[in-house]
């Protein structure tokens, strides 16, 4: 018998009489002795395993000695051994709440109370002649008094109560699906049995007072090294570094202990869904799983943060998603913060991590977090970016700037080439374009994937809009994105990973895109309508019938020529801006491009691509492109593209906006302009140029009056701009023209010179029949389709256009092209009449110019002549006496008086005509102060 008291602590409980005691930790790397101690001269109802049931009160009893003495310092002394097998009894004191009370004889608590018997053992009854035998005697008849006094008052096993009927399950449920199901979410008290690793214990559920389940138990977020196997059955399991450290680290601060455990998931995500798989089979049967991932609440803290934080634990990422809708959702950010401190202070696991400090300065001088413009995306995870402040995107325009291009960290898109996903693929990268393309983000590089095979290196970052929303989270909670699962204690993966596998468990909970067990819809068909010239003719009228169209620029071939995707309709097609030339851009190493064609296309690329446009369609070329106008937020591209020096206007446009562009352009010698000479250019004759440099010289008054007839009046629309056209009148008539109808009108009714098969062509002079009065005409096509068998015309003397079969066209026989197109374009000088810009105003302002002029013979002034022949008049009612005698007597002030015109106060006439533009801000004013026209409501125009 030991005579000297031995300190412990009681690390267990295995039954009302048994403990597990511990010794001190004498070594920081070694673990402590353990003693199996049975209380001497006691005897407890024994718990139950997998082969038996419990005895009765055996629960109770045990958790009596438990709340006494677990996790408490005893002292002890071994009374006797039994050899045969080895086990130890003794007496055990454990120390008095009180501060001045006497130690607590642990059996005597355990009497008392009723939850042990004294144990039969005459010869321990008997005092013998030495003191310890005396002592042995004395102490079991103080017992039997202590055991009496608790049956007499019937306390414990010595209770009249029946002990509770209590089914105690020792093994996991047969069901742990269902289980889970019934129990997610839930707190229930509990108290751990056992600890297998750092991380897993063997938890005793108390669901009811009736009813116990033991489950094995995994700690939410962490994983904990593997531990060495103390029952010595496999001598081939070795501990892992740390890991019985780990163990003995959770042990003696939850072994037994009451806490509460909280279910929340199997230890593996649930199986994809059979239709994402490609499979049709029956239901799988449940799950058969050895294991319960759920979180461990204990009243001093969380366990799993207290791990990590003295690096015996890592975080487990795929964890982040179930604990993020848990009731501790913020418990990841916990660990997260807990693994922080064990690496920067190189603890446990973490110890041969390179010193913090200099990894910080590393990341802080390589810039890895900057601010940048979106500029393409590329797929569902990868975009292209131009970083804020670089030296490129500060100077003009047009110099080239450097795009980084950076896949989103940690996530991937499903595979195009899946037909069953590939929809998904094109929804999330139509998600990103709207939200991103040529806005502001904030760009943190997270780690460079390394080049592999065919693949180069590339950046993997984390994209945040400006109001921090992460743009991957976002997809991802779509069910757009999959999260990818990274290696333990890899950290090359997003900074935001907890976040985006919380929004991949909210996407798998409410069974969205990938997760949704369904086919995705399928990718949509689209129809390249500029495949071939035969194929783009079908699509044309009903190009010109929308007007403006909504489209996006998918590709960018040049500064003029575009690839636009029409989502609405599931069709592309390549677009050629009309009336303007841009330098040709090479297409590939072989070619050479243009001065300035490259910049060209760089400015169109970084302002359009990806864009929300809308165009609209004039004609068709050879090669199956539309010919046309593109606007972007409003503004005229080919306007914008001529501004900027990188293209040139076609002689034959009649558009003011772009001459004026370009007479900017030159002005300021802007890119293709920046050699430009005005005057050598006028004295070369140098088509667009020399003409444009005339325009740019000073106006001079020109007094040049002709009797004229408004013929034709058109335009006014988003596609078309306000233009007329006149006829020069002699003598009252036009005795030329009207000799030449009558001989024309004879020639086609007295034969049909048609060759056969007559296939007109855009440019060709032709005999026209028109459709209103079923006469001849002359006329020149504007548009042919062959297709179709019609051609649209121009009739030359008049000015009106329509489009016409081939039936009713012959060719221009040589007697009648002698004498020259008698409509000639013009446009009003000093003004411009309101068009649809204005609504209400812009249709009746073209209403009241028919009124007051088409049909009439008036008098005009030329006061210029542009360079695409298009005549800038005057014009003037010759009934009025008084209508020459004042520059303020025209019909274009009188528009201006009456609110239905504007000013154009870029016009370069101004300056050679002072009294002109006076009369027009007395009309002005006077319109305002009547409220005509467009001044009805207040000025709604822009300043002129």
């Amino acid at each position: 018998m030991s005579t000297q008291p031995l300190a412990a602590i009681v690390k267990s409980v295995l039954s009302g009489d048994t403990l597990v005691l511990r010794g001190p930790v004498v070594q920081p790397d070694a673990l402590p002795r353990e003693k199996v101690l049975h209380l001497a001269d006691l005897t407890a109802p024994r718990l139950g395993s997998r082969d038996r049931d419990d005895e009765p009160w055996a629960f109770e009893s045990r958790d009596y000695l438990r709340a006494l003495t677990v996790g408490k310092e005893v002292s002890f002394t071994v009374s006797y051994t039994i050899p045969t097998s080895n086990l130890e009894f003794g007496i055990v004191y454990a120390h008095s709440p009180d501060a001045d009370g006497d130690d607590l004889d642990v059996a005597a608590e355990l009497v008392r109370a009723g939850w042990a018997k004294v144990r039969d053992a005459p010869r321990r009854d008997q005092a013998g002649d030495d003191q310890d035998s005396n002592a042995t005697a004395s102490r079991r008849a103080y017992l039997r008094d202590l055991e009496e006094e608790a049956r007499v008052t019937g306390r414990g096993l010595h209770s009249s109560d029946r002990p509770p009927q209590r089914r105690v399950d020792y093994t996991m449920p047969a069901d742990p699906v269902a289980f889970l199901a019934e129990h997610k979410g839930k707190p229930v008290d509990a108290i751990v049995e056992g600890v297998t690793n750092g991380s897993q214990v063997r938890a005793r559920l108390l669901l009811s007072p009736q009813h116990h389940q033991l489950v094995n138990l995994g700690i939410a977020g962490v994983r904990a090294p593997r531990s060495g196997n103390l029952s010595g059955r496999d001598d081939n399991q070795t501990a892992e570094e740390f890991g019985d450290e780990s163990r003995f680290f959770v042990e003696s601060r939850l072994l037994q202990r009451l806490i509460k455990v909280t279910l929340l998931s199997l230890p593996t995500p649930a199986p994809a869904p059979a239709s994402l798989n490609g499979s049709s089979s029956a239901p799988p049967a449940p799950q058969q799983v050895n294991l319960f991932l759920g979180t461990v609440h204990h009243p001093a803290g969380n366990i799993a943060a207290l791990l990590v934080s003295v690096g015996l634990a890592r975080i487990v990422d795929w964890h982040a998603g179930f604990l993020a809708s848990s009731p501790t959702p913020t418990m990841m950010s916990e660990l997260r913060r807990a693994e922080v401190d064990a690496r920067s202070h190189r603890r446990g696991l973490f110890k041969d991590l390179p010193d913090p400090r200099v990894a910080a300065q590393q990341a802080a001088a390589s810039g890895r977090t900057f601010t940048a413009t979106v500029t393409r995306v590329w797929g569902a995870d990868m975009l292209s970016v131009v970083q804020d402040g670089d030296s490129t995107t500060t100077t003009t325009p047009t110099t080239p700037h450097k795009e980084r291009r950076v896949q989103l960290a940690s996530v991937r898109q499903p595979r195009p080439t899946d037909p069953k996903l590939a929809g998904l693929q094109l929804e999330g990268k139509e998600l990103l374009r709207k939200r991103l393309i040529g806005k502001p983000v904030s760009v943190t590089v997270d780690y460079v994937k390394p080049a592999e095979g065919d693949y180069e290196a590339r950046e993997c970052a984390t994209v945040r809009l400006p109001n921090g929303t992460n743009v991957a989270e976002l997809l991802v909670e779509r069910g757009l994105l999959g999260v990818l699962r990274h290696k333990s204690g890899d950290d090359h993966r997003s900074s935001d990973y907890d976040r985006l596998m919380a929004a991949e468990a909210r996407a798998i909970e409410d069974r969205k895109g990938l997760h949704s067990g369904r086919d995705a819809p399928a990718a949509p068909r689209i129809v390249d309508a500029s495949e071939s010239a035969h194929k783009a003719a079908p699509f044309l009228s009903s190009f010109k019938r929308q007007g403006r169209i909504a489209g996006v620029v998918d590709y960018v071939a040049s500064g003029s020529r575009f690839k636009i995707w029409c989502p609405k309709q599931d069709l592309k097609l390549t677009l050629v801006l009309g009336s303007i030339r841009a330098p040709r851009t090479a297409r590939n190493p072989s070619e050479k491009s243009d001065p300035f064609g490259p910049e060209a296309a760089q400015l169109a690329s970084r302002r359009l691509l990806q864009r929300d446009v809308e165009f609209s369609v004039d004609a068709t070329d050879k090669s199956g492109g539309f010919i046309g106008r593109l606007f972007y937020n409003g503004q005229d591209v080919a306007t914008m593209l001529v501004r900027e020096g990188l293209a040139k206007v076609d002689d034959y446009s009649n558009s003011k906006e772009l001459w004026t562009a370009q007479e900017e352009a030159q002005a300021a010698r802007r890119n293709i302009w920046s050699t430009f000479d005005p005057e050598q250019a006028a004295a070369n004759g140098d088509g667009a140029a020399s003409s444009s440099a005339a325009a740019k010289g000073p106006a001079q008054k020109r007094t040049e009056y002709l009797d004229v007839v408004v013929s034709e009046v058109r335009g006014g629309t988003e596609t078309v701009p306000f233009s007329f056209s006149v006829q020069v009148v002699e003598d009252g008539g036009i005795p030329a023209l009207e000799k030449l109808m009558g001989d024309l009108t004879l020639f086609h009714r007295e034969a049909d010179v048609t060759p056969a098969g007559f296939a007109p062509r855009s440019g060709d002079l032709v005999s026209a029949k028109f459709s209103v009065d079923d006469a001849w005409y002359r006329a020149k096509v504007r548009r042919s389709n062959p297709a179709k068998k019609e051609a649209e015309v121009v009739y030359i003397d008049y000015g009106n256009t329509e489009v016409i079969p081939y039936s009713r066209l012959r060719p221009l026989a040589a007697q009648f092209k002698a004498l020259e197109g008698q409509a000639k374009d013009a446009t009003l000088s000093f003004v411009s009449l309101l068009d649809w810009r204005v609504e209400t105003y812009g249709e009746e302002a073209k209403e009241r110019f028919i009124e007051l002029c088409l049909g009439q013979q008036l008098v005009a002034n030329v006061d210029d002549r542009q360079p695409n022949g298009v005549l800038s008049l005057s014009l003037f009612d010759p009934a009025d006496p008084n209508s020459l005698a004042s520059a303020g007597n025209s019909l274009n002030v009188q528009l201006v008086r009456e609110g239905l015109a504007r000013i154009d106060r870029r016009s370069r006439l101004r300056d050679a005509y002072p009294e002109v533009c006076k009369a027009l801000e007395r009309a002005k004013d006077k319109a305002r102060r009547s409220r005509a026209g467009c001044y009805e409501l207040g000025d709604i125009l822009e300043d002129d």
